[in-house]
């Protein structure tokens, strides 16, 4: 019954904002006229904002604010769940992808453990499936600068989410909304680079992009070309890696470096404990049939 309920709810929610959609509405306006301020040409962003591609998604909003965070098991609360088999799979790409990543190291200073831990978790070696609309994620959020928006997305949840009227809770959300206008202008800037349309990019409830995950914003400043074609691309596995490492070594990483200093620079890649934890313990696993790396692998008990 209340799974009818609930469902009910949703689809009433959806039908009702769905008039106010396909009208010119103001969250529309706001972030047509946000984003031509930035510099972007207009009829390229109107193109974009206008496009019924783009769809009311609350539970895009819902999943940032309380879903965002690395969570471990009950058993093992401060790493997350990670099948043996990716880490089987992760030796397996080390082996097969050898002479790239071994030019990454040289590059970067970053070995292939470290730059195939982040694969694991990111994407699962680039072949985790990446449903979500990049540009409908960040419209959602963004539109949270809508208090009416906001406001049905409260009474559509409250029960499951009464935190969504904590005030703590709004002015995340207002935080998120301003953070995601300004990946949004970031992710058309680089589509315009890719020349592809902004509206077929698939990635994260998030928005991150390929298979390292990176937000537009930060693939703009540290992406770099992996394979030499003359393009630097998110979507690219050769580029992906690159730019796992350069973000890494300009965050302080190296093979040498203490592990204190390794767990801040992969803290930067994602705040989180748990993250840096499951990067960490992964570093360590996949580095252990690779005796030329023992010198450098942390010292486990310092991991957690």
């Amino acid at each position: 019954m209340k799974k009818a309920i609930a469902c009910f709810l949703m689809m009433s929610f959806l039908l009702f904002a769905a008039p106010s959609w396909a009208e010119s509405d103001l969250s529309r306006v706001f972030i047509e006229e946000s984003l031509v301020e930035r510099g972007l040409d207009k009829s390229l962003v109107q193109s974009m904002v206008y496009d019924s591609r783009i769809s009311l998604r609350p539970d895009i909003v819902i999943h940032n604010l309380f879903n965002s965070s690395p969570t471990g098991t009950e058993e093992q609360p401060t790493i997350m769940p990670i099948d043996p088999k990716q880490i089987e799979k992760g030796r397996d790409f080390i082996k097969e992808h050898k002479e790239f990543l071994s030019s990454v190291e040289k590059r970067f200073g970053t070995s292939p453990q470290i730059i195939t831990a982040i694969l694991i978790v990111e994407s699962k070696l680039g072949t985790y499936p990446m449903p979500y609309n990049v540009v409908t994620a960040y419209a959602n959020l963004a539109f949270l600068l809508n208090p009416d928006y906001f406001r049905e997305i409260q009474e559509l949840y409250a029960d499951k989410y009464p935190l969504l009227y904590n005030e703590a809770t709004i002015n995340r959300a207002r935080r998120k909304a301003k953070w995601a206008l300004e990946e949004l202008y970031h992710l058309v800037y680089l589509a315009h680079k890719l020349e592809i349309d902004p509206l077929i990019i698939m990635g994260s409830f998030a928005g991150a992009l390929g298979p390292a995950q990176f937000i537009p914003s930060t693939f703009r400043s540290y992406g770099v070309d992996g394979d030499g074609d003359g393009i630097i691309s998110p979507f690219n596995m050769k580029d992906a890696k690159a730019s796992i490492g350069h973000y890494l070594k300009s965050s302080g990483w190296s093979e040498d470096a203490s592990v204190e200093k390794k767990r801040k620079a992969v803290w930067r890649y994602n705040r989180s404990l748990v993250y840096v934890n499951t990067i960490m313990m992964l570093y360590e696993e996949l580095g252990k049939d690779e005796v030329v790396s023992q010198d450098f692998l942390p010292d486990v008990e310092a991991i957690f």
